[in-house]
């Protein structure tokens, strides 16, 4: 018997101790043959009418308990096995701590019985029944007639039973799963107790039903706790989480993200977030995002607007990430965001000034430097002239100092034209890209840059048109330094609403996009950033050995959107 699995056991009684004397003498011992058979006839099965009837109690009972009103339960399932046995005592223990240590949660007693069991925890079961733990541990029960019947390999439990005067005793495992989770105990200490089948039976039943109820409880008592955990963890953080159906429709929606739209749970639920607070020109990005995920596509990350119930622009950077059902269809869809308005506008303002700073250095090096060198390159030539007339021996060595000097200011205005576009200032982005490719094919040898522009830009603004200059410049540098292309070609196009700038080479390949696969590099991410300041993307095609192009494409429907509406929020 103890070699099944706990799994496949059932609780039985394989250890019965018979009385060591006889009981008290039969009461129908004066009667006839025939007279005591239907006595004892009529005795049983009354007995047995009474046994299912309270059977049946129990049960419906404990199914319609609460489980806040569980533990009442079990006093009341204690009780009623206790008078119905005719016990004076019924005990419930909780066994834990891989079966080593148990807790007496419940106890009754009956009106003439004596209080021996006091409600005590954490009690070592092998120092005080261990005859008792090895059985229970293999999920036997056993129904002890009398305690001094008991062998001496029970002797431990047999001093245990008798200091709390205990004569008789049944101990039924509660197991749940094959795990053996406690027991229920039922003693007699006012007389020896021949224990019925019946009473056996029932403690079977009712220690099953407690063991199920329980184990209930604490099922429900988990949930109750992680669904608290996680309420909590919804409800403070300080991310904005936003919990979406299957159609779209909004069905949480945490304080945070009242916080930054302005807009109450009660108003939310049941939206649509494009419809709520997307702007217009990323409501179909929106969408075609949560459908690809409300299909199972796996998490996504990006970045994008949201306008306030006060009509303030805020960028927030949204990780979505989908929940599906046993059966593998999506039941949610999870947005959670956090607001990097000002973390953008912090690192625009940083880029800003850097851009100043480098803009200032650029004209203090053409208008001091340059302008300095350049009255000393005309004094060189005014004494190169006077040398000559003097046929002096030095005359050609100043003229070779005359050409250092040229250079020195070639290199100086192409310096300031880097670090300062004018042309950029004074001319638009069409020129500065222009001036950039011939100022590359003058200056990196053996690297020919060519630009193509196929039309009238639009007019973009100082902001655009920089991050675009410096996006190109980058990607120039790279493409010749890194790259090691000899050709270079820039080109800009405008195609259905969008702004197409594209770095094309020859090359080996970006070093920033070889080293990070577009992300490893400063360039390369300060590119991204670039782009992404102004409303665009920035893609990069490998062609292994034929080099790379970079796109930058900038929608200019969307910026004219996002200028007005910064306009409109400003006025």
């Amino acid at each position: 018997m103890s070699s099944h699995s706990h799994e496949t056991r059932e609780v039985k009684f394989s250890h019965s101790v018979l009385p060591g004397r006889l009981l008290a003498e039969d009461q129908t011992a004066s009667m006839g043959p025939v007279t005591r058979k239907i006595q004892r006839a009529e005795s049983a099965l009354q007995q047995r009418v009474e046994f299912e009837a309270l059977i049946s109690r129990i049960s419906s009972m404990f199914v319609r308990l609460k489980s806040s009103d569980l533990d009442w339960g079990i006093q009341e399932a204690l009780r009623e096995m206790g008078e119905f046995i005719g016990v004076d005592h019924c005990n419930l223990c909780r066994i834990h701590s891989n079966t080593s240590l148990m807790d007496h949660t419940h106890m009754w007693t009956s009106a003439g019985g004596q209080l021996q069991w006091a409600v005590r925890h954490n009690v070592p079961i092998d120092r005080h029944i261990p005859w008792a733990a090895r059985r229970l541990r293999r999920l036997d029960g056993m129904a002890v007639y009398s305690v001094e019947a008991l062998g001496s390999d029970a002797a431990v439990d047999q001093e245990t039973f008798r200091a709390q005067g205990i004569k008789s005793v049944i101990l039924v495992p509660m197991a749940v799963s094959g795990d053996l989770v406690g027991f229920i105990g039922l003693d007699s200490t006012r007389t020896e107790m021949q224990w019925t089948e019946d009473a056996i039976s029932l403690l079977k039943v009712v220690a099953a039903i407690i063991a199920d109820a329980l184990d209930r409880r604490n099922t429900e008592d988990e949930l109750r706790q992680e669904n608290a955990f996680n309420n909590a963890l919804f409800n403070a953080s300080g991310a904005v989480i936003i919990v979406l159906d299957q159609e779209g429709h909004i069905v949480r929606f945490n304080p945070a993200a009242e916080q930054v739209t302005g807009i109450v749970a009660t108003d939310a639920l049941g939206k649509l977030p494009w419809e709520l607070f997307v702007p217009r020109d990323e409501r179909s990005l929106e969408r075609r995002i949560f459908r690809r995920l409300a299909a199972g596509a796996p998490s996504s990350a990006h970045e994008g607007n949201i306008v306030t119930k006060l009509g303030e622009r805020r960028v927030i950077s949204w990780s979505i990430t989908s929940i599906a059902s046993s059966d593998s269809s999506v039941d949610y869809v999870i947005l959670s965001g956090i607001d990097v308005t000002e973390t953008k506008q912090l690192e625009a303002d940083v880029l800003n000034v850097a851009e100043q700073e480098q803009s200032r250095f650029g004209h203090d090096l053409h208008d001091g430097l340059g302008q300095h060198l350049t009255g000393i390159e005309f004094m060189s030539h005014v004494l190169h002239k006077r040398l000559e007339e003097r046929k002096a021996p030095e005359a050609p060595d100043m003229e070779i100092i005359s050409t250092l000097i040229r250079e020195a200011i070639g290199h100086t205005r192409d310096l300031a034209r880097g670090l300062s576009p004018v042309l950029l200032q004074s001319k638009g982005l069409a020129v500065a890209l222009q001036d950039l490719a011939a100022s590359t094919t003058r200056h990196m040898r053996q690297v020919h840059c060519s630009c193509q522009i196929a039309e009238p830009l639009p007019l973009l603004g100082h902001e655009v048109a920089i991050h675009l200059y410096r996006i190109t410049q980058e990607a120039v540098s790279n493409a010749a330094k890194h790259g090691k292309g000899s050709e270079i070609l820039i080109s800009v196009r405008v195609v259905d609403g969008h702004l197409e700038l594209s770095i094309e080479d020859n090359g080996e390949g970006f070093a920033d996009a070889r080293s990070g696969g577009g992300s490893g590099g400063m360039g390369l991410r300060v590119m991204h950033y670039r782009a992404g300041i102004i409303g665009g993307t920035l893609n990069i095609m490998q062609r292994p050995g034929e080099g790379v192009t970079l796109t930058c494409t900038l929608d200019l429907h969307r910026r004219q959107t996002a200028s007005a509406t910064d306009t409109q929020r400003i006025s």
